[in-house]
């Protein structure tokens, strides 16, 4: 009882937000979420400077003034926090951002000054504290045909003697647009209203953030300039506005619009972005409120699988796996994921390029990984799961044996000392991992929860894949995944990526009955040039995000040194391995024996002898059938459909019980 008392205590304490009134000259703080029978401070502290102010809280209401701001003597951005002393010890809690306090603006008109409230990168409240001469906020937004209408009102901090109001928006390099704005006065108040139309022609521009502005004039002189601030606000829906479809954008970006919203200061802003991402933007911000105001009610669990490229591998399945089993009851789920994709479960995401990236790490009791995590693990109290993507072929960490500079040997033995759990798919990879990587920790060698999907009927979505992927139904697939290639390095230290298929003999001989699906590193991918011709036999799907499902599809695996055939083993399909640069490779990088002395396919070294392969790819299967088993055994006999399970059952065990 008494440890459900300190949890209820500490959640309201960390969830703490106020309600703020502007009456007159300041700004009255209404605390919600906080405790009783403490005492209490608000704490106003400059960001740079470190000063700061005390203001005590009584009956849950403390007032500040534009006076308590002058003893600053500093304008900038002002952080706000709760300060509770408990025992004689003083505590200091950052303060939550409420949708309410976006209008919560003090206004110091004898020294024209606001003092601002936004809300930060983690979801807490600042301030920041501005000269200004006027300030603007919408009061109706709406489209009209190809325009936004945009109506507003214009507080002024001193006099101004104007004679025109016009919009401006700045797009860069010069470029710059001016929309006159209609005006009256009213009460002190200017009543302004424009029409904005833009037409932007230049993808450079697309997926970029553009500020709306407003300026007062006289005689063409710039009297003023400021943002344009949401005035009503109740909701995170309110701050997606309206998008309009642009019919002069380059004929590559039809589907693109322009979009006007509010970003995390409420500022009036647009940008031209894909049409289906609108929907993702709102969802994305919706779930980071939640995220942040629900902390420490449910144990985070952070997902990334390939850097955050891509929705797939283990961690994918791990979690998916986690849903079907209804334990988002019991966890918050966060992705590492920049594709397009939508992840089900309506997980948090977030990428590795924002500024909250390491805030969800640092939050998160889970990480779940296949790759290295970008940040060394810090705290005992974070669970790391090193999920791996591969059983190795190529010699790994202090197993390589090559000197070649080169040779990329990762992060991982500096990681592993930080791992909680090892998941390998089967006892060679146990033993090449626990032993290159030095690592003394707990393995869950129970196969690949991503392998599952061999051992369940998966027909249906093997049908809908065909269809998505535009891929004949009455055509051989042959899947072509190579590995990445370190050895090819000029002498300024470029990797340099070619492709060793001989596509137009493929296409002469292969096209009547096959269809190619490539899955090229990114470099070869974005530099390959296909004819027309080839493209009907074809397809490059180096950017699809999970090559599970082009396993699922495929009738024949072309590859060399990837780890794919492992996982492509479970098929028990045929496989082939197309490693003309065998000498030069291995030498280079060094290859485990163990693996080549029971390799469940020909090893060719021709285009000749692949496409030959192909053609009586029946024989082959049958001249290897012995040695597929005794590879299947060896590398393919965990899991079979209960991976998933038993790594969650591990991991998870209190939920599940």
């Amino acid at each position: 009882m008494k440890e459900l008392i300190i949890e209820s205590i500490k959640n309201k304490i960390l969830n703490h937000y106020f309600i703020i009134n502007p009456k007159g000259d300041k700004l009255v703080f209404h605390l919600k979420q906080g405790i009783p029978f403490v005492k209490k401070n608000l704490m106003i502290k400059h960001r740079k400077t470190g000063k700061r102010i005390l203001k005590e809280i009584k009956s849950s209401k403390v007032e500040v003034t534009k006076d308590d701001l002058l003893e600053f003597d500093e304008l900038g951005v002002f952080e706000i926090y709760l300060q509770m002393n408990i025992q004689n010890k003083h505590f200091l809690f950052r303060t939550n951002f409420n949708l309410q306090n976006n209008n919560s603006i003090l206004l110091d008109k004898t020294n024209q000054r606001i003092f601002d409230p936004y809300r930060n990168f983690n979801h807490n409240l600042s301030f920041n504290y501005k000269e200004r001469n006027f300030i603007a906020r919408t009061t109706d937004i709406k489209k009209n045909n190809n325009s936004i209408e945009l109506t507003g009102e214009i507080e002024l901090l001193e006099d101004l003697n104007f004679d025109a109001v016009e919009i401006l928006i700045n797009l860069g390099d010069s470029v710059r647009h001016y929309f006159p704005c209609e005006y009256k006065m009213e009460d002190g108040i200017i009543k302004f209203k424009s029409s904005i139309k833009l037409d932007i022609e230049d993808e450079n521009r697309f997926n970029k953030t553009f500020r709306v502005n407003i300026r007062l004039k006289e005689n063409d002189m710039i009297l003023g300039r400021s943002f344009i601030k949401s005035s009503k606000i109740k909701s995170i829906k309110d701050k997606y506005i309206d998008y309009i479809e642009n019919e002069h954008i380059v004929e590559d970006y039809e589907d693109y619009v322009l979009y006007f919203y509010f970003n995390q200061n409420f500022y009036l802003i647009f940008s031209v972005i894909p049409k289906n991402s609108i929907q993702k933007l709102y969802r994305d911000e919706k779930r980071q409120i939640e995220f942040y105001h629900e902390k420490s009610k449910k144990p985070i669990v952070f997902f990334e699988s390939f850097l955050g490229k891509s929705y797939s591998g283990q961690p994918k399945y791990i979690y998916e796996r986690m849903l079907e089993l209804d334990l988002d009851k019991y966890y918050d789920f966060v992705w590492s994921y920049e594709g397009e994709l939508t992840i089900p479960g309506n997980p948090l995401i977030t990428q590795r390029t924002s500024i909250q990236f390491n805030d969800f790490l640092r939050k998160s009791e889970y990480w779940i990984s296949n790759i290295s995590i970008p940040i060394l693990k810090r705290s005992d109290d974070i669970i790391y799961v090193q999920t791996t993507h591969g059983t190795p072929y190529k010699q790994m960490g202090s197993d390589i044996e090559s000197q070649n500079k080169n040779v990329n040997r990762g992060r991982a033995p500096i990681e592993a000392k930080t791992w909680n759990y090892l998941i390998t798919p089967n006892d060679f990879s146990r033993d090449v991992f626990t032993r290159a990587y030095e690592y003394e920790g707990e393995v869950i060698n129970r196969g690949y929860p991503a392998n599952d999907i061999f051992y369940r009927d998966c027909s249906d979505k093997k049908a809908k894949l065909l269809d998505e992927l535009n891929i004949p139904k009455d055509k051989k697939i042959i899947l072509y995944t190579p590995t990445f290639r370190d050895y090819d390095v000029d002498d300024d230290d470029n990797r340099n990526f070619s492709l060793l298929l001989d596509l137009k003999k493929l296409y002469d001989s292969l096209s009547d009955d096959c269809i190619l699906i490539i899955r090229l590193h990114y470099i070869i991918s974005k530099n390959l040039k296909l004819t027309d011709e080839l493209k009907e036999f074809i397809i490059d799907l180096s950017d699809y995000d999970d090559i599970a499902d082009l396993y699922l599809i495929s009738d024949i695996l072309i590859t060399d040194y990837s780890s794919a055939f492992f996982d492509y083993g479970h098929s028990k399909k045929p496989i082939l391995f197309f490693v003309p640069d065998f000498e030069e490779y291995s030498k280079f990088r060094g290859l485990y024996s163990e693996v080549k002395e029971c390799l469940p396919g020909p090893e060719l070294f021709t285009n000749d002898e692949l496409i030959e392969a192909i053609k009586n790819i029946e024989t082959v299967s049958e001249e290897y059938h012995d040695k597929y088993e005794e590879f299947y055994n060896k590398f393919c006999s965990l899991g079979h459909g209960t991976a998933s399970d038993d790594v969650i059952n591990t991991i998870f065990s209190e939920a599940m019980k």
